[in-house]
């Protein structure tokens, strides 16, 4: 006869369930917005946790809606890379993964992100706020300071667990308890000893300095926190006093004395190193052996605090009449949408560098007379084929080094809404894009997207064939070198129409992003590689043509003459390509585009012109000639007699009648002999 087992003396809170509670309130305050934050975090070390912390605020961001860009950038650059994205009006929130320097550096940068935009509470004013028991922003009571995300990542769940007495007044609701906290960083330990003092907890703070206790004063009296220095205490002096214990130390040869914790306290460990060993479960009640999903949560929920103030305040500034700032409510009835009136913002601005290189960065991305060579960025979509992202690496290769490739994931959807695409645009400079998705509607797909003035100017989609396509990797044999402006060719009648029409937008879209920089010379050796483009003819069941992109590989060999005798080799890749969905250009901005500057244009030259293969012909004008004057080459055998000429004279005498005909001949005869 067998009994039923004995329930555990502890119950393990996984943070998964506990992040489900609060996902409801930035679910229904997302919904209340007109277009989704964008989060832009940068990660500038190698630390495993924070690339582990930016992975789940990455999967975070994308299970509820919200837009997130990892940059990786050298922490040399960090601080411009920061002040670009202070300026950038389409970011709502900017967080960065410490540590970076591992010194006071980190505080500096702490302090370099706009207040407007830091989701982490890290600036000044929020953590003055803090430790002064400040909760908020202005005397009405209506905008909240934002608190560091781990810290208030704990709050809640003390919340979730009911440590917090509900019955007691507001600030007031850890009255009672006694905390012991073992971290005492400036990010996570001391501001979270000060919140749970505030509340009115007994909190003692423990490091390998050792113990300070954080209280409000006897009987809570004092608005604030104060701090006492515990002087000859240790970890174990404080844990069998403390009902809480939460413990943060980074490190693997920290392990907590469970053999101090008191009966049926609440464990709770934020550190990626497990501080508490199997056998807490003995002693504590409750036990939470993780917060990094709850912590990505309120990084959301800070996130969506400052948008709504954000827009709040740009609502604000355009109309007559100012109104209350509110969290979620619902948004402002406008004319336009929220979308174009940033868009109209950001073309009116005019950003003032700060410093001296950020001077030299904008100086770098003012128009050009003669334009730089044009950037090719490189995105895919939330759900991407591994087909396309392989071709999308052998485009890339082919336009090596004015190409950068993206790998991670972004949920944009060109044709609906290219405001993303607009801000890849302008903040990598970058005026051409190619963006890979798959759908069952439309797989394999392929957008090219051309940009002017940091804005979408036309866009197409062209479908790859499955069937046909063969990347760059399965063909065999030498590539190309990186680097060579190819020889472009387009074959179709399609392409050469009068008309505009999907092919000749096609073939203006493929040669801007395949035609390299402009050169005034051309090197034999340099040209080998051949790109060609060909379009045959419509099907007949009414589709339009296929597009076929082939690659090769021109080799010159030998041939026992001055003339080498060249041949190609196909070297990838091969892609059959249908069209799709095509977004042309507006008259007005197009016309712009083609505007050339002054100054730009070539001279012309008069009577002189260029014929088809290049040759130069010149055009001489000259006055009228008079035939009867030009001195002609006098020849010996074309001499004639005087005899001759005597009768030829002669005959040439007009007749009059016979007697006036033999006197002129008399004296015509006469004057010829006196010669």
């Amino acid at each position: 006869m067998t009994t039923q087992d004995e329930p555990a003396s502890c119950k393990v809170v996984l943070a998964g369930s506990i992040a489900k509670s609060l996902q409801a309130e930035v679910a229904e305050g997302l919904s209340k917005l007109s277009k989704k934050p964008l989060l832009v975090g940068f990660l500038a070390n190698k630390d495993p946790a924070a690339r582990l912390y930016a992975d789940w605020t990455n999967k975070t961001c994308e299970e509820n809606g919200f837009k997130f860009s990892l940059r990786e950038v050298d922490r040399e650059e960090l601080e411009g890379h920061i002040l670009a994205a202070n300026q950038d009006e389409i970011v709502d929130g900017i967080i960065v993964y410490y540590p970076i320097f591992n010194s006071r550096q980190d505080q500096y940068l702490q302090q370099l992100i706009d207040v407007g935009k830091d989701v982490e509470g890290l600036s000044h004013r929020y953590v003055f706020n803090m430790y002064q028991n400040i909760r908020y922003l202005d005397e009405q009571k209506l905008q909240k300071s934002i608190l560091p995300c781990t810290p208030l990542a704990i709050v809640k769940i003390l919340e979730y667990l009911k440590v917090y007495n509900t019955i007691l007044p507001y600030g007031n609701r850890l009255f009672g308890h006694t905390i012991t906290v073992v971290n005492r960083s400036e990010v996570v330990g001391r501001p979270l000893a000060a919140l749970l003092a505030n509340d009115g907890a007994c909190v003692y703070s423990v490091d390998v300095t050792g113990v300070q206790q954080f209280t409000r004063g006897e009987g809570i009296k004092k608005r604030r926190h104060e701090v006492v220095e515990k002087d000859g205490w240790t970890l174990e002096d404080c844990v069998p006093l403390s009902d809480v214990v939460i413990s943060g130390v980074p490190g693997e040869a920290f392990k907590f004395p469970i053999s101090a914790l008191k009966e049926g306290a609440v464990c709770i460990s934020f550190s990626t190193e497990k501080n508490f060993g199997p056998e807490v479960k003995d002693r504590a009640s409750i036990y939470v052996p993780a917060i990094g999903k709850v912590t990505i949560i309120v990084l959301l929920r800070n996130l969506l605090i400052k948008s709504r103030i954000r827009l709040d305040k740009l609502i604000d500034k355009t109309s007559k009449s100012p109104r209350p700032s509110r969290y979620f409510c619902e948004p402002t009835v406008c004319s336009v949408s929220l979308t174009q009136f940033l868009k109209a913002i950001r073309m009116l601005r005019q950003i003032k560098p700060k410093n001296a290189r950020s001077k030299r960065e904008l100086a770098k991305r003012e128009p050009l007379a003669h334009e730089n060579t044009k950037t090719v960025l490189l995105l895919r979509g939330t759900s991407c084929s591994s087909l396309v992202q392989d071709l999308l690496s052998d485009i890339n290769a082919l336009k090596r080094p004015f190409s950068i490739r993206f790998t991670k994931k972004n949920d944009i959807h060109p044709f609906e809404d290219a405001s993303s695409l607009e801000f890849f645009s302008q903040k990598n400079d970058a005026s051409l894009l190619l963006f890979g998705s798959h759908s069952k509607k439309r797989p394999h797909c392929m957008t090219w997207i051309r940009c002017f003035g940091g804005q979408v100017l036309d866009m197409m989609e062209l479908c790859v064939v499955k069937d046909t396509a063969r990347t760059l990797g399965q063909f065999k044999g030498e590539k190309c070198k990186v680097g060579l402006k190819p020889l472009l060719s387009f074959s179709g009648a399609q392409f050469e129409s009068p008309v505009a029409n999907q092919y000749t937008l096609a073939k203006s879209m493929l040669t801007d992003f395949f035609r390299g920089g402009e050169s005034a010379t051309v090197d034999v050796e340099g040209l080998q590689l051949m790109i060609h483009f060909a379009a045959g003819e419509d099907a007949q069941d009414g589709s339009l043509a296929k597009i076929q992109m082939r690659c090769w590989r021109i080799v010159t060999k030998r041939s026992g003459q001055r003339v080498p005798r060249v041949e190609v080799e196909e070297m990838g890749p091969r892609i059959d390509f249908t069209i799709g969905r095509t977004k042309e250009a507006e008259s007005s901005v197009w016309k712009e585009a083609m505007k050339k500057p002054k100054g730009t244009e070539a001279k012309v030259k008069k009577n002189i012109e260029t014929d088809l293969v290049g040759d130069k012909i010149g055009r001489i004008h000259l006055g009228r000639q008079d035939l009867s004057e030009l001195q002609t080459r006098k020849m010996k055998s074309l001499k004639r007699n005087r005899e001759e000429a005597v009768e030829e004279d002669v005959d040439d005498i007009p007749v009059v009648s016979d007697e006036d005909a033999d006197d002129a001949r008399d004296v015509q005869l006469k004057k010829l002999r006196n010669r």
